[in-house]
């Protein structure tokens, strides 16, 4: 055979070789796109998408996922906002001393403000005074507290629902020139207090029985029962709305309603005809406090106080000094917190 036969015979065998290679992948790779295929439509078919509505499916899935995640953060948000103003709105009000427990931190509220009040309980003229308003908690794990309506106070015991504890406090006097009723009388000097309290909180109600005993040379013994409801109106106002029930001792209703009889004939010899009086202990005054906090900002606030006063018992609403049994407080201001 001639070399040229030879030649052209390899270039036909390589020739065979390449078609058959052709034949046998085609053989081999047509059940394997079939079988794809298949399981394709199975997944289809199971799902009843398309894959690419499948892939929107997912990304609408977590796109949902990252708007829930949202939401609970800004609800977390909201609620410790809310415990914050409740926490002012609270401690606005004498009754009762329970504020949202801080876990750490100091909560520092300062404000001014005009309050028109009785000059007197029992008086029948208001007069209109500065209203300053401090409130600092916080301190050593939330047990120590400063306030111009409170005093100054020790949480000697926290535990869940329960606090006990004392606190000092400094209550004003009055003088003649109040009121003409009190012409010829002498001044009540201001004294300082100690009040003893325990306080149980059930959400979103309060409790607190306490028990007020003043210094100086005329000492005195109030007993108070109190409760407060809290709640959110609207997403920046905070409210509390309170109610106090008070027990007095003779030595108190002596020293702010009584008129001995020197007393009441000095007052008669100046114009104003008194009777000696000289009451007992017993039930004093029942009362309804408003309180609300409204956020400007997150620092700036309104502050707003309404307090309605009744004097209930004899001792006090049989006394010659009271004019009315009635009594209306408000008072409002602007507050910063730190």
């Amino acid at each position: 055979m001639s070399n040229h036969s030879q030649t052209e015979l390899a270039r036909n065998i390589s020739l065979a070789r390449r078609v058959s290679a052709v034949l046998a992948a085609a053989v081999l790779c047509g059940p394997l796109k079939a079988q794809q295929k298949e399981q394709a439509l199975a997944d289809q078919s199971s799902t009843g998408q398309a894959p690419a509505d499948q892939a929107q499916t997912d990304q609408a899935q977590t796109d949902q996922a990252q708007t829930d995640q949202a939401q609970i953060d800004e609800v977390m948000v909201s609620a410790q906002k809310q415990t914050a103003l409740d926490s002012e709105a609270i401690s606005l009000s004498p009754t009762p001393d329970a504020e949202p427990h801080l876990e750490k931190g100091t909560s520092i509220l300062v404000g001014l403000g005009v309050l028109e009040s009785p000059v007197y309980d029992g008086a029948k003229n208001s007069k209109a005074s500065p209203f300053p308003y401090v409130d600092i908690h916080g301190w050593f794990h939330d047990r120590v507290y400063v306030s111009s309506v409170r005093g100054l106070g020790v949480n000697i015991l926290d535990e869940g629902p329960f606090r006990a504890g004392v606190a000092l406090n400094y209550r004003g006097g009055r003088t003649s020139s109040d009121s003409d009723r009190l012409k010829g009388l002498p001044d009540i000097s201001g004294s300082p207090s100690i009040r003893g309290f325990v306080t149980y909180s059930l959400k979103p109600l309060t409790f607190e029985l306490s028990v007020k005993n003043e210094f100086g040379s005329n000492p005195t013994t109030e007993v108070s029962f109190g409760t407060a409801l809290g709640f959110v109106p609207a997403p920046r106002l905070h409210l509390s709305i309170g109610a106090n029930l008070s027990w007095v001792d003779s030595r108190f209703t002596r020293k702010y309603f009584g008129v001995t009889p020197t007393q009441a004939a000095q007052a008669t010899a100046e114009g104003n005809p008194l009777t000696a009086y000289l009451p007992g202990s017993g039930l004093s005054t029942v009362g309804m406090t408003a309180t609300g906090v409204y956020a400007l900002t997150h620092h700036w606030g309104i502050i707003s106080r309404l307090g309605l006063n009744e004097l209930i018992g004899s001792p006090a609403k049989d006394s010659p000094l009271t004019q009315k049994d009635f009594g209306v407080s408000f008072g409002i201001g602007a507050a910063y917190k730190f």
